[in-house]
């Protein structure tokens, strides 16, 4: 195809990044052609100031988000777990607050940002259901019985400065 200044012109006047001019002349995005079309733009002097840049998508509602209500459900069992930061994008779009339900802290802490765990409170992670879910700082999500897992492994909170637990080989080793 020969890319004329005039339909060059069309091509860009539709688009909002080379990318996009490219689709539109059923190219693949991949360097030579990014090259090619880039250069004879620049090379006849097309207006580009409209192309976003890194924020091509900006504006533009993602094609594949879930609502809130259907992230906030229970999965099959041996499911994968939701990603945090979908669960909190929905706990937030529902309605909860942003800050820690034990002690109130919010997103911030001495003027820096502060990740607020999302807990499952009966420890199911497949269990996403609003009424499983809330926002916890580090601090209090450390205290809970469902950290990092606990109920699933059963394992006590073993403190520091405790001598470890006797194993079980040497247990039996010293009832033969």
């Amino acid at each position: 195809m020969k890319y004329t200044r005039e339909v060059l012109e069309e091509a860009v006047a539709k688009a909002t990044s080379v990318a996009g001019v490219l689709r539109q002349f059923g190219l693949r995005e991949d360097g030579g052609n990014h090259a090619n079309i880039s250069r004879r733009i620049k090379l006849y002097g097309i207006d580009t100031s409209h192309f976003r840049g890194m924020a091509h998508q900006k504006g533009i509602p993602p094609r594949n988000r879930l609502h809130w209500s259907e992230v906030l459900t229970v999965s099959p069992a041996g499911s994968n777990r939701r990603e945090a930061a979908r669960l909190r994008r929905a706990l937030i779009e529902s309605g909860r607050s942003h800050r820690c339900e034990n002690c109130g802290t919010g997103p911030e802490w001495r003027k820096s940002p502060l990740a607020l765990h999302v807990d499952h409170i009966d420890g199911n992670p497949n269990d996403s259901r609003p009424e499983n879910l809330r926002f916890l700082c580090p601090n209090c999500h450390s205290q809970t019985p469902t950290w990092g897992r606990r109920i699933r492994h059963n394992r006590p909170i073993r403190a520091l400065d405790a001598a470890p637990a006797e194993s079980s080989i040497e247990a039996e080793a010293g009832t033969r």
